[in-house]
């Protein structure tokens, strides 16, 4: 009767985990991302104080962008978008391509999950054969004592 036990809290714990993790993973996406250590001026970060719209989602940085500095924002994550502030005008500001973090969390996830899974097999299987050879070991000595 205790198995149903077993298998609970094992599922329980990574159901729970993936959770937070998927809570993490929506509020890093929901967050607004500020430049690097990098010498900016008050308008370069407008859209913090300002209203603001995107112009230009999230792109990954053209290597002429990288390589030549024209848009510094660029090597902070390799990605840009553009915004318009309401009093300051157009900047770029640096971004995070969710997608490819989100397909990294995934890809944690299932290797993660694959290795709960053989772990879960491995003590499964070791338990059977310690449960069986014990019950071998009690029928040897019920027969050598009859």
């Amino acid at each position: 009767m205790s198995t149903p036990i077993r298998l609970s809290k094992p599922v329980l714990l990574y159901i729970f985990f993936t959770y937070s993790s998927l809570h993490c993973l929506s509020a890093a996406e929901n967050s607004d991302v500020k430049s690097s250590g990098q010498a900016v001026t008050g308008s370069e970060e407008c859209w913090l104080q300002e209203k603001y719209e995107v112009i230009e989602k999230c792109r990954p940085c053209k290597q002429f962008e990288l390589t030549s500095n024209s848009v510094p924002v660029c090597s902070v994550t390799g990605y840009v978008e553009r915004v318009s502030c309401k009093n300051s005008g157009e900047v770029y500001r640096s971004c995070h391509n969710m997608r490819a973090e989100e397909n990294t969390f995934w890809m944690f996830e299932g290797v993660w999950f694959g290795v709960f899974v053989a772990g879960y097999a491995a003590v499964f299987l070791r338990q059977r054969i310690l449960d069986s050879a014990a019950t071998a070991r009690v029928h040897k000595q019920i027969a050598s004592s009859v």
